[in-house]
This record gives structure tokens, sequence and C-alpha cells, in this order.
């Protein structure tokens, strides 16, 4: 009767070790098919932002899915992928809202930046610029190790405390491998390496923002 318990407890550590990211169905199965894009869980699954909410949870993905699909970005959660990709949104109060997607296939790298006219907290407005661009190896390294310096594919979608404020940004990452997705949601980091990811795209998308503009 005793190995049952531990039996338990040891399906329990595999659940918790594997919950920071959504994994994919592998290449001998069907694949991952993607829903309307008009619905919220087209860009993210339910739960995915914030698995403790499911009122936040709703909130944040009709919130964040309009931005990208004004963006007339793709789907990095679901549908059949041989890329990897990473994806930077900055949803800015009272600025524009920006994406930065850097996506390496076949050791070509490239980068895809994209402006909208509106506001990040309020309506996204229309595609105001689309700008593509080449890596390099050393920018694709570069990212790698600022991604590693925050152990992004485990780290947790929202932090532990409540870190949605009234006036600030919202710094999204989702991160795409074949058979693996994964999200991390913070609110305005002021230091730390996960700002660091951020400026990283920032820079590389050749953004310029200085000041109050940088938040």
């Amino acid at each position: 009767m005793g190995r049952y318990p531990a039996l338990l407890v040891l399906l329990v550590a595999l659940v918790v070790l594997d919950a920071c990211s959504i994994r994919l169905p592998g290449r001998d199965q069907t694949e991952l098919t993607c829903l309307s894009v008009a619905g919220d869980d087209y860009y993210f699954p339910v739960n995915a932002l914030d698995p403790r909410d499911p009122r936040g949870d709703g909130f944040r993905r009709r919130w964040y899915s309009s931005h990208l699909l004004a963006m007339g970005e793709p789907s990095l959660s679901c549908g059949p992928e041989s890329r990897e990709t990473y994806r930077f949104v900055w949803l800015r109060t009272f600025h524009r809202p920006i994406s930065v997607r850097a996506t390496k296939h076949h050791n070509v790298a490239k980068l895809t930046v994209v402006e909208l006219d509106g506001a990040g907290g309020y309506a996204p407005g229309k595609v105001a610029s689309t700008v593509e661009k080449e890596l390099s190896r050393k920018d694709w390294a570069m990212l790698e190790t600022t991604l590693a310096a925050i152990d992004f594919w485990k780290m947790p979608a929202r932090s532990g405390v409540d870190d949605l404020g009234l006036d600030g940004a919202q710094w999204i990452v989702e991160g795409r491998r074949p058979d693996k997705y994964h999200i991390v949601d913070r609110w305005s980091p002021r230091t730390g390496p996960y700002r660091e990811v951020g400026l990283w795209f920032l820079k590389a998308a050749g953004v310029k923002a200085l000041g109050q503009e940088l938040y």
C-alpha cells in the first residue's frame, strides 16, 4: 500500500515539471490545428496567460490578441512548425504597440518588426510600419544568451505577485519550437535579466524609445 502514494507523488512531480510549456503533438501525430483567427484562443491557449485566474486569463487573451490580429501576426501556439521563433510584444498604455519576431530556419535568421498607430492600452489602430531584416549568427547567439539568462522555457507565465498596473507596459515574450510553445508576461520590468530580453528585441529592431517612452 505504501508504494501507491509514492507513485502519486511521482506523477504530480512530472506534471509540475512539464507545466511551464505547452507541448505540441509529435511529428508522427496529427498536427495541432489552429482555431478561428477571430477567437481569443487563436494566439494564446486557454489558461496559458494566467492559469490561476480564468477571468484574468480571458481578459489578457482578448486584449493581446486584438493587437496581434491588427498587426497581421501569425499564431505561434498552434499549427505545424519547423522553425524556431521568439516574439516580443510591447504594449505600452499610451504609446504605439510594437511586435518584434525573430525566426530561424535552416541556419537563416530574420527579424520582423510591426508597429501600429494606436496605443497598447487602448484601441490597436492600424499598421503604421512593417520592417524585415536578416539577423547574423552573432545576433541569434546573443538572443539565445539573453533567453538562457532567464531560463525562458521554465519561467512561469506570470510572476508570483499581481503585476498588472494601470499605467505601464506589458512585456510579453513568446517562444516556439517544433514541439513546444511557451509564453512569459510581465508588467513594466524596471531592472533585471527579463528586461534585458525585451531590450535586446528593441535594439535589434532599431526601436528608439527614450526617457518616458521606455517603460
